[in-house]
């Protein structure tokens, strides 16, 4: 591969990485609920990785500035519960340790990924970090992705994204990337392979022990990917 960029694997923070996907269900739950637009966590829960203004008008019908300011005071309030998952630094390891170049794709702003990166811990490993400030739509539009891949200036059909909700396969899918799933937000591997994600794995640690069949070592290996997604 001399000559060539390294492999860049573009990966999602909440609920792939750091365990925080429930935490985000709560904190919109409860801004719901105080605005008087209670909603079952269960409608919640599958929403969480899309925008929030996607999450509102998928509930709501609408955007609500004053929900969604609600949630993110919600949210930080939490951000002492913020934990790495099982295996997230041993994967960014091996990704970066194999010459990858580990690339965060989030939806989450400035204001909490102090928090997200600190319980993660891994800054040396990470070569950039792509925010919901980043962007003008999150995911599931594909720009996060977009603009990821024009910061590293990365091939889409030779990267691969990695993470834990619909709306990450999607996302990635639009740009011609493909995508792993992982069941670490709570969705259904039967769900994220309906997306259209390339492998499912229970979590990180499954992957890390299957690194040799999956998608993620076949990449770092020089391979060419076909975009997911339907």
């Amino acid at each position: 591969m001399s000559g060539m960029a390294a492999p860049a694997v573009f990966f999602d923070l909440d609920g792939t990485l750091v365990d925080t996907t429930y935490l985000h269900a709560y904190a919109w739950w409860r801004a719901l609920d105080e605005a008087g637009e209670t909603r079952p966590m269960a409608a919640v829960h599958p929403l969480i990785g899309m925008d929030g203004s996607g999450i509102l008008r998928t509930l709501l019908g609408r955007d609500d500035q004053a929900v969604s300011d609600a949630h993110a005071e919600h949210f930080s309030e939490l951000h002492p519960l913020v934990r790495a998952l099982p295996g997230a630094q041993t994967v960014l390891g091996r990704v970066a340790a194999t010459g990858g170049r580990v690339v965060i794709v989030t939806s989450a702003k400035q204001r909490d990924l102090g928090a997200l990166l600190g319980a993660l811990d891994c800054d040396d490993l990470i070569a950039d970090v792509v925010g919901g400030d980043d962007v003008e739509r999150a995911k599931p539009a594909p720009d996060p992705f977009g603009v990821a891949l024009r910061r590293t200036g990365a091939d889409p059909a030779s990267s691969l994204a990695v993470g834990d909700s619909v709306w990450d396969v999607q996302a990635a899918a639009k740009v011609g990337m493909a995508c792993i799933g992982l069941q670490t937000g709570g969705i259904a591997a039967a769900d994220l392979a309906g997306a259209g994600a390339v492998a499912t794995y229970r979590d990180l640690p499954e992957l890390l022990g299957r690194w040799a069949s999956s998608p993620l070592a076949a990449v770092l290996d020089g391979a060419v990917l076909e975009g997911g997604g339907r």
